[in-house]
């Protein structure tokens, strides 16, 4: 068996780091030579890799793990190859990940003299990748969630904003300077006091008693109408 170590720090919280390399299914966006990955369970897939012009196929399954901290995982038929993972956090959302990676080179490549070191810059290649590709998902990710944030937030406050505008806009009958229009007074007025009339139409008014002069002048025309008594002869 051949081991190879390599390291790297990655501008990521741990425990997003740890979900990346948790799932089979992101690996083919970061380690280089896979030629197919078909996940079988949520810890299980199937590999086909080619290393060195070599096709190893093989099923992989995660065989220890504690959260945020270490997986590894091994294939359970074809070559022997295990891979160990550790994840140390560091200061500004910063991990470390520690990468030892056992294989059996000569089986895989039994022509190729230094074996251990394409191994190594195999090894290396795939955790360059990893950081590009977790730090670059997570970016991406953040940007989204934000712009849609902003986005809502936005909406809100313009359906806001006009909500408000609907609300305090005046009447004409409440701007500055308005005059209030007589005919609506009059109507207003009558109304309150239980008088109404068509429009523009007068109240009738009451017929005098006594033909067109009032009964208080009744007296006054008897008087102008009395004949004049003459004196006796």
């Amino acid at each position: 068996m051949s081991t190879a170590r390599e390291s790297i720090e990655v501008a990521v919280p741990v425990a997003v780091a740890y979900e990346q390399l948790a799932h089979f299914e992101n690996y083919p966006q970061f380690m280089s030579g896979v030629m197919s990955m078909a996940p079988i369970d949520a810890s299980t897939a199937h590999m086909v890799l080619d290393i060195g012009g070599n096709r190893a196929e093989f099923d992989a399954r995660i065989t220890e793990s504690r959260t945020d901290e270490f997986l590894c995982w091994e294939a359970m038929d074809g070559p022997q190859v295990i891979e160990a993972l550790r994840l140390e956090p560091m200061a500004g959302d910063m991990t470390r990940i520690i990468a030892e990676l056992q294989i059996d080179a000569r089986e895989l490549m039994p022509a190729e003299e230094h074996a251990v070191e394409v191994l190594n810059r195999r090894l290396k290649a795939d955790l360059k990748g990893f950081k590009r590709y977790c730090e670059e998902h997570v970016t991406t990710a953040n940007t989204t969630v934000t712009a849609n944030t902003e986005s809502r937030s936005a909406s809100t406050g313009s359906a806001s904003s006009a909500a408000r505008t609907r609300e305090i806009k005046p009447s004409p009958a409440d701007m500055p300077g308005a005059r209030p229009n007589p005919a609506s007074v009059a109507r207003g007025i009558a109304s309150a006091s239980g008088v109404t009339h068509a429009a523009n139409e007068r109240p009738a008014q009451p017929m005098p008693s006594n033909g067109n002069i009032g009964a208080h002048h009744a007296p006054e025309r008897a008087s102008r109408t009395r004949p004049t008594p003459q004196p006796p002869i």
